[in-house]
């Protein structure tokens, strides 16, 4: 339905209300209607309270029994009955009632016409229709193309000293139409059908000659490519990080220390070891001159002292681990140091990486589902979540053989890429975005049907 105010009530048909031609001392009266008809729908302010004054407050000039508004685009519609508020426009009556409409002429020089239902040829629907006789008022642009219509039904034949009358309301409703709806009213909307489906189907058959690159995306992240990565180098809990994340550390700058309670305690253990051990040596030296068992237990004594002298050297040196240094100058990237105080850590687990920040490139994560055939050198840009208006170009660098588990439960491979020099100037370390990656060129009816046929072979093997 066309959009616009609340309709005005209907007003049922009285006796008063009931058709009858039209005489001599009647027309007077009749054109007094009209112009009180005119002035009325000039005031009208929307499309929807005009249909509804065609079909109910025209009654007052014509002397119809029922009238219904039809609007073309493409095919004629049924927009509103008289006397009704809401009516089913695939009734078989009203179904019934388009088709006579469609059937008319709408050429240029056709005008209003009448029908007579009683002589034949018509749907079962109108066959024994209360009233049978027409009248087709069509309504014309400035352009001359019907763009709507008005049909009234009656049960006595319109006469001609009617037909002037209704030609004129006609062209005043046709008028208000199309002050309110524009200059676009009865226009063509696209190309007629028999051009539109060939020119569909020339296109369809042109687009499998038409190749373009095969591209999938993934999720990016910008990356050091020279990264040192600073690993746990003893099992023990981390006491205290002294960088903040994303910090740029010195080569040789302390970045985290252990608890050492326990290491002290292992390094003094083993220094009075190493005392027990040499004083029982040197005891036994001393008596090693008049006592034969005193010289015999010497080689042990050394043998403990030795044993206890490299424990006191290991367990020093476990203590020199506890603080943990940047083995060179860079960028800490570490996601929080409140999640590493506190933990237990074992020996090899990574902690940290020292990355150069003016070493980038990028880590993309290509999911199983989205795998193309890639090679190294492949284009690609990157669609940066800080600036996605300005996409990075990239170059393909490696790609692994195997996909691997990520934290989303998924799989996928692991991509690198290098950007341009200067492409990344502005980026910083961690920066999340999208990758568009192309492959090699495909017709695009592959690119298209490419997910739908795997899904079919996958799941049905056809």
């Amino acid at each position: 339905m066309i959009p616009g105010a609340s309709p005005p009530e209907p007003q049922t048909p009285g006796p008063e209300a009931r058709p009858r031609a039209l005489g001599a001392g009647d027309q007077t009266a009749a054109l007094l209607r009209l112009l009180q008809l005119e002035a009325d729908v000039r005031r009208i302010e929307t499309l929807r309270e005009l249909v509804f004054h065609m079909a109910n407050e025209s009654r007052s000039v014509l002397p119809f029994r029922q009238a219904c508004v039809f609007l073309r685009r493409r095919g004629w519609r049924l927009e509103a009955v008289s006397s009704v508020n809401a009516f089913d426009p695939q009734a078989p009556l009203n179904r019934a009632l388009r088709a006579v409409v469609a059937a008319l002429p709408v050429s240029e020089g056709d005008g209003d016409q009448r029908i007579d239902l009683t002589s034949g040829g018509h749907s079962d629907a109108l066959s024994g229709h209360a009233f049978p006789h027409l009248l087709w008022l069509p309504m014309r642009a400035r352009s001359g193309a019907v763009f709507a219509g008005l049909l009234l039904l009656r049960e006595t034949p319109w006469p001609e000293t009617i037909l002037p009358l209704a030609r004129r309301v006609a062209d005043t409703y046709a008028h208000a139409w199309e002050a309110l709806a524009g200059p676009r009213v009865g226009r063509r909307i696209g190309p007629p059908r028999r051009i539109l489906w060939p020119l569909v189907g020339a296109t369809l058959l042109a687009l499998g000659f038409v190749q373009a690159p095969l591209s999938v995306l993934a999720p990016a992240e910008v990356t050091g490519r020279d990264r040192t990565v600073v690993a746990a180098a003893l099992n023990g809990v981390v006491e205290e990080v002294l960088v903040a994340p994303n910090a740029l550390v010195e080569a040789g700058a302390l970045l985290a220390r252990y608890d050492d309670t326990e290491l002290r305690n292992a390094l003094e253990i083993a220094d009075r070891e190493t005392i027990v051990a040499r004083a029982r040596l040197e005891m036994l030296q001393s008596a090693a001159f008049t006592d034969r068992a005193a010289a015999r237990e010497l080689k042990v004594a050394e043998a403990q002292l030795e044993l206890a002298l490299a424990e006191s050297a290991l367990a020093r040196e476990r203590l020199a681990g506890v603080e943990l240094r940047a083995p060179r100058a860079g960028l800490a990237v570490f996601a929080d140091a409140g999640a590493l105080v506190g933990r237990p850590v074992t020996i090899g687990e990574r902690l940290m990486e020292i990355v150069d920040p003016l070493d980038l490139e990028f880590t993309l994560r290509l999911p199983v589902d989205d795998s193309i055939v890639l090679r190294e050198g492949a284009r690609l840009r990157v669609f940066l979540d800080s600036n996605p208006l300005d996409p990075v170009p990239g170059v393909l660098t490696r790609r692994s053989y195997r996909a691997t588990l990520q934290d989303d439960g998924s799989f996928a491979y692991t991509l690198t890429a290098r950007a341009p020099e200067g492409a990344l100037a502005g980026a910083r370390i961690g920066a999340q975005g999208t990758a568009q990656v192309f492959g090699e060129r495909h017709s695009i009816y592959f690119i298209v049907f490419r997910r739908p046929y795997s899904w079919l072979r996958q799941r049905l093997g056809l």
